[in-house]
Order: C-alpha cells, then sequence, then structure tokens
C-alpha cells in the first residue's frame, strides 16, 4: 500500500479476484447494505429481458457476474435485473477527456490520457480504485464512483477506455448498458481497433462517448448512442470528447435495423431542450482543451496535461473554488494514464488543488 504525501487525499483501494461470478459476489456482499433497487420507469418486462439478452449476447461473462451481484447481495433478481439492464436515465455531466498520441508529446512512449470527472461532490466517498484480477482476462486498473463499474479503465493488455455522457436521446429497443461495455471492451481488446469494432457491434442503450488509446499509439473516440455509433480520429495528434457530439464517421447505424423488440412508447430519459447550457460549456470546454494541447504540441508535457485539466478558463477544472471540494457539483477526480507505461495518475477531487498519486497495472 503506498504512502500519502502532505496534501494528498487518502484513495481507497479494492481488489476483485476470482472468476466473474465470485467478482460479482465481491461486488454484491459491498452493496449489500449501501443499494436501495429503485424501480425503473418504463423498464416493462419485454423490454428488460431484450437488454438482457442483448447483454449476454455482447459479454456472456457479464450474466456471470450479475448472477453474482444477485446472491452477494441477496437482491430481487427479477427488480435488480431491470435496474442492472435496462435503466435509461440519464445526466448529462461536465466531464472533458483527451488523448495525444505520441509524435505529439515530448518524452514517454505511446499516448497520454486526461481526463475530468465532474460529478456532484457528494460522491467523493464512493470514489475508489479497483483493481481486477480476473480469471481469463488482463489484469485492470480502474477509477470510479458508480456501483455497477469503471468510468476509467486501463488494461495489462494496453488498452485504455473512459467514458463521457452524451445529451439523451429516445429509447426504441433494448440495448446494452455503458458499463458492460467498458468491461467487454477492457476485457477482450488490446487496440483501439478491435475496440472500436467490438464497441460498434453492440447496441447502446445509453449516449455514451468511449475515449480509447492503446500502447501501440492509437486514439480514437466512439459516439455511441441507441441509433448509431461513430468513430472520430485525431486531429493534428489530438482527440479531445466532453458531453457534446461532435460526429465522426460512422462505423454503425442501428436506425434501419429492425429490432426484435420495440418499445410502442419509446422512452425519453429528459425533454428534447435538455440542458442547453450544459451543451454550450461542453463545446467550451472541448474547444480550450483543443487550443492549449495544439500550443503545446508537438511537445507536449506531462505539466501540459496537468496544465489543461487544471484549467479554469472554459472551466475544465469546475466547481466552485471558493468551496474545499468545489460546491455541491464540481470535479470529483481526475486521471492521467500513460497506456504503454502500465501508469495511472488520480486527484481525488480538484486537480487544481490536490497531487496526482501514481499508480501501476503492476502494482499490488
Amino acid at each position: 500500500m503506498r504512502e500519502t504525501t502532505p496534501g494528498e487525499r487518502p484513495i481507497r483501494q479494492v481488489r476483485f479476484s476470482g472468476n466473474h461470478y465470485e467478482r460479482g459476489l465481491q461486488r454484491g456482499r459491498r452493496l449489500r447494505q449501501t443499494l436501495a433497487v429503485p424501480a425503473v420507469p418504463g423498464a416493462d418486462p419485454a423490454f428488460v429481458r431484450g437488454c438482457f439478452e442483448a447483454a449476454a449476447e455482447a459479454f456472456p461473462a457479464a450474466m456471470d457476474e450479475f448472477e453474482g451481484i444477485v446472491q452477494g447481495g441477496e437482491f430481487d433478481r427479477q427488480r435488480l435485473m431491470a435496474y442492472y439492464f435496462a435503466r435509461t436515465e440519464s445526466q448529462l455531466g461536465g466531464c472533458t477527456m483527451f488523448a495525444v498520441a505520441p509524435a505529439c508529446r515530448s518524452g514517454g512512449r505511446g499516448p497520454i490520457v486526461g481526463r475530468n470527472y465532474d460529478w456532484a461532490t457528494a460522491d467523493l466517498h464512493w470514489c475508489e480504485l479497483q483493481r481486477f484480477d480476473t480469471d481469463g482476462a488482463p489484469r485492470r486498473i480502474g477509477y470510479t464512483h458508480h456501483w455497477a463499474g469503471c468510468a476509467d479503465v486501463l488494461s495489462a493488455a494496453g488498452l485504455y477506455v473512459a467514458v463521457a455522457s452524451l445529451p439523451p436521446v429516445a429509447v426504441e429497443a433494448p440495448g446494452v448498458q455503458w458499463n458492460i461495455i467498458v468491461d467487454m471492451l477492457s476485457e477482450t481488446c488490446a487496440t483501439v481497433d478491435e475496440a472500436v469494432r467490438a464497441c460498434s457491434r453492440v447496441r447502446h442503450l445509453r449516449p455514451m462517448s468511449y475515449l480509447l488509446a492503446d500502447s501501440a499509439g492509437a486514439v480514437a473516440v466512439v459516439e455511441a448512442t441507441p441509433r448509431q455509433a461513430r468513430r472520430r480520429g485525431p486531429e493534428d495528434g489530438v482527440v479531445v470528447a466532453a458531453n457534446a457530439p461532435q460526429g465522426g464517421l460512422v462505423a454503425r447505424d442501428w436506425s434501419q435495423q429492425e429490432p426484435t423488440t420495440t418499445l410502442g412508447e419509446p422512452i425519453l430519459p429528459e425533454p428534447p431542450n435538455y440542458r442547453t447550457d450544459a451543451l454550450q460549456r461542453a463545446h467550451r470546454r472541448i474547444q480550450r482543451a483543443l487550443e492549449l494541447l495544439h500550443r503545446a504540441a508537438p511537445r507536449l508535457t506531462l505539466q501540459d496535461v496537468r496544465a489543461v485539466l487544471s484549467d479554469h478558463e472554459a472551466p475544465i477544472c469546475t466547481g466552485d473554488h471558493s468551496e474545499p471540494d468545489g460546491g455541491r457539483w464540481a470535479t470529483i477526480w481526475s486521471g492521467i494514464c500513460e497506456p504503454a507505461a502500465g501508469s495511472f495518475s488520480i486527484v481525488p477531487g480538484l486537480p487544481c488543488r490536490h497531487p496526482y498519486q501514481a499508480f501501476s497495472i503492476a502494482g499490488l
């Protein structure tokens, strides 16, 4: 266990090991006293079954983990099935994430990734570093505040995956949850190209951007919604994603494909004008990150990445900085990953106030 230095906040570490069912048992036992499973609006039995079957087809191991969670947490199976596989509620946060290709950085091997995760600061106490030693899969390390999985993951195979929410769209057919997709990509893929193909084979339930980087130097973003998956590569060695869609080449279009199960009344998680101000802020963060990163290229350094993540102009480092943790809504963690080095550094909280703590995929 690493020791903290002055100014650091302790980061809780949890290890999951064994097969997927055993991992689910461990996760379920941890959730037993903390997760009150709510009802899922609009999730009729056929829709829930459709989402369950879509996940089973995309990543069969998710079924074993789900059964472990049910048993370990002593949950009602049908109620948890609806919540685990078919929840469609959407929250447009303030996340910013980017990847820089090797040719644009100074020193180091492979690409470098930076990301800020913006959320309710009340959830800071749920944040933790998770390590996975799963049978038949590469070791992984991830960071999260979420009960169901990690929003950032680095695998020993050299693939990094991170997510940021996109504006909600109508859900007309069953799809697969983001956390299952992150597990699928990080456990079964080693390269960006493999991950893009895998991500594009799956009909997505929640609109998300998936930032991808691999140890060989490739970087990309997949913008996935229940209707389409689009791939966007770097421009001048840099790719940036936030909570606003930016498009890309269509990798898969489900709008012309008739699903097995359809909804007579499509689920719209939020009104069509949902959080217009959030979209405007996302565009400002995207433009500011591109400006700073291109200014630093082709000799971008680790210090440059930290400076972008601490930027207050857009702001990329968000929150009420008159408050210790940034008020009610702020950057609750910042991460810098170098897949080729197997390193992942985390700030638990505002990156302008706390030092990064370095972790390794090979660490204990």
